[in-house]
């Protein structure tokens, strides 16, 4: 039995660090996070309104943390004429603290701190902002393109809904701009702008969102990363930032730092669903992440196997010795 015990812990070791091999480093656990997260999704899949909102899509019911509510409230945004102005009031809030790069990767209060002193990263900006229009009643949902196989390398966006226009409008929210076709005024939705990089790029044009800082001051390069990315678009199947934070873990961890808050939240599984805008340019890339998750899930299965299997050896052997 001893022999059989030490085999099966030399394969527990050995299948612990191909799990190890396939999930590690942290950017590699990103792109298994993003594996296991992801859907296929179609055309049609994107084409909904709030009021007609998938059910499984997880919309946000609760208000902003506070700090970030008496910021809109000082800033006015509320007050505005209309959705559209509300949108851009509430980019130029943001935007008008930039200085540095610099990511943030915390809880929303945290982050929203990191923003005033000048950091923050796309992610970082998308959040808050989320957070801050769903408190003055405006629907966002998030998309995002990757350089990468949908690894996590990439930037992220969002799209409000218009309610004056009955219809969506992108926003780079940590670039400060939206965009338009030549000789017109109504903002691109997020997939007529991605239609136009993929045909017509010439024909798009960004525009400033806000008073404040442009992430690319030169609208050609703009143009060319976004271009660089229109073959991998993905959709955050939920909106619900506010509520990722209320777990009792997410919180107790919250406790002692914005940044453990946030990593707890994505290790718990927090986000939502990934629904990729599944196109032929990008079968290559999703087989792979689908791939990627079989052999993770495969392995993870084996070294489940192999603890119970050893554990199951040494109770027996501590039964033999006991009634030896």
């Amino acid at each position: 039995m001893r022999g059989f015990a030490l085999a099966n812990t030399l394969a527990l070791i050995v299948a612990v660090a191909g799990l190890a091999w396939l999930s590690l480093p942290t950017a590699q656990a990103v792109r298994v996070r993003n594996a296991f997260l992801m859907r296929r999704g179609r055309l049609e899949d994107f084409n909904w309104t709030p009021s007609t909102a998938p059910q499984d899509f997880k919309v946000e019911r609760r208000s902003p943390p506070s700090v970030i509510a008496a910021a809109v409230e000082a800033s006015g945004v509320a007050k505005a004429a209309n959705d559209w102005q509300r949108a851009r009031g509430l980019v130029e809030m943001l935007v008008r603290h930039a200085e540095h790069e610099g990511g943030i990767r915390a809880d929303l209060a945290a982050t929203f701190a990191g923003i005033v002193a000048g950091y923050g990263y796309c992610a970082d900006y998308v959040r808050v902002y989320m957070a801050a229009a769903c408190g003055i009643g405006l629907f966002c949902r998030q998309w995002a393109f990757s350089f990468d196989g949908f690894g996590g390398h990439g930037h992220t966006f969002v799209e409000i809904y218009d309610r004056q226009r009955d219809a969506w409008a992108f926003m780079d929210v940590h670039n400060n701009v939206y965009a338009v076709l030549p000789g017109t005024e109504a903002p691109l939705d997020a997939l007529a702008l991605r239609n136009a990089l993929l045909n017509a790029p010439a024909s798009v044009e960004f525009r400033q969102a806000a008073s404040g800082r442009l992430g690319f001051p030169h609208v050609e390069k703009l143009r060319d990363y976004y271009q660089r990315g229109a073959s991998e678009w993905y959709l955050w199947w939920g909106n619900d930032v506010v509520t990722r934070e209320q777990g009792w873990l997410v919180r107790a961890a919250g406790t002692i730092s914005g940044q453990l808050s946030h990593l707890t939240a994505n290790v718990l599984g927090a986000l939502p669903r990934l629904v990729v805008l599944a196109t032929p340019d990008n079968e290559r890339a999703i087989a792979r992440m689908e791939a990627l998750r079989g052999r993770v899930f495969a392995a993870a299965l084996v070294c489940i196997a192999l603890v119970a299997t050893l554990l199951v050896q040494l109770g027996w052997a501590a039964f033999v010795r006991r009634d030896g």
